[in-house]
């Protein structure tokens, strides 16, 4: 699928990068939570430097607001997931977001089980697997919410500035 300008798809990593540096924030990318988790995407707070490229966070005088987990195949994994928390809260950001890509849904509803269900009704079971996955399973110790690859896109378009909007006004 393009974009509205005609230009192919941004994936969901340049997207989550240029919003946030849109928004103001410092963006990193493979950010090492702790010896053993890394995080796909941060934004953190502009007040606090970020030194340098590489860096630990157990070092670091950085506050990370937002941390990005991004399922693009491997949403349907209990295990995957459940480590994704296990990241989100040892990075320690405000908020932690799992993103589900869209290859997941696309899957599922190719499996026999939703092969006849409504794309909405496979999206809400889908949905509800991943927060007990979340919340009963992995117990995160910061605030975790869960967001569909186009739920992503929807959100990221209504909180870009209207100066960089793509399309008509």
């Amino acid at each position: 699928m393009d974009e509205p300008d005609g230009l192919p798809k941004r994936t969901l990593t340049q997207l989550l990068k240029e919003l946030g540096s849109e928004l103001k924030f410092h963006v990193k990318t493979e950010v090492e939570a702790s010896e053993s988790a890394f995080v796909d995407l941060v934004w953190f707070d502009n007040r606090f430097p970020i030194p340098g490229k590489k860096f630990k966070m157990r070092y670091a005088l950085v506050l990370p607001v937002v941390g990005f987990e991004i399922e693009l195949h491997t949403g349907l994994n209990a295990k995957h997931v459940k480590g994704s928390v296990s990241n989100l809260s040892n990075l320690g950001a405000q908020l932690g977001v799992i993103v589900i890509g869209q290859a997941n849904l696309d899957a599922l509803q190719k499996s026999p089980a939703y092969k006849n269900k409504k794309e909405d009704e496979v999206k809400k079971s889908l949905c509800d697997r991943v927060y007990r996955w979340v919340y009963a399973e992995a117990q995160p110790r910061v605030r975790v919410i869960v967001m569909f690859e186009e739920e992503v896109r929807v959100w990221a378009e209504s909180l870009r500035p209207a100066s960089s909007r793509v399309g008509p006004d």
